[in-house]
């Protein structure tokens, strides 16, 4: 009985006996279906995670203008800067978050390494090395020093995952 099947009209026929047709192209097209689906899946979270990656790029670079925004005009007070510019409470949080707890990379998350480019950067950049980093605000030139050359525990930079 058992390389035997029971198909209502046709009594046991063996399996090599039997039609698949019929199970052989279910199984294609459900296949087919589940690949496309997969593609589609595929194609939305790599363009999700290239847009995340894009936005907290950008929220990096707002802090940062924000932040020669505040040196440049010592006297302005933040929300004076925000009605200027007529920010929203958003872009004025982001903007003025200066750990970047706000807009940051979760810890649990890990993509492939490909970061050997910034410490490449940064030791060729006169401005990330030596006594020209000293010599700038002593506010803003430890998290500078310290944001650059550093990763966090899954590959991205410091700033990226918030480890100031």
């Amino acid at each position: 009985m058992a390389g035997a099947w029971f198909i209502a009209g046709m009594g046991r026929i063996s399996i090599t006996e039997r039609n698949t047709t019929m199970a052989s192209d279910y199984v294609d097209d459900f296949l087919r279906d589940e690949r496309e689906s997969f593609k589609r899946k595929e194609a939305a979270a790599k363009k999700f995670d290239s847009r995340l990656d894009n936005f907290r790029k950008s929220a990096q670079a707002l802090r940062d203008a924000a932040r020669q925004f505040e040196e440049a005009f010592p006297g302005m007070s933040r929300t004076m800067i925000a009605d200027k510019l007529a920010m929203t409470g958003t872009e004025k949080n982001v903007a003025f978050d200066a750990k970047g707890e706000l807009v940051a990379a979760p810890a649990g998350r890990k993509t492939p390494p490909a970061e050997p480019e910034p410490e490449t950067v940064a030791e060729s950049d006169p401005e990330t090395t030596g006594s020209d980093v000293q010599a700038a605000d002593d506010e803003t030139a430890p998290q500078e020093a310290a944001a650059e050359p550093d990763t966090s525990d899954d590959g991205r930079p410091a700033w990226a995952s918030g480890n100031y």
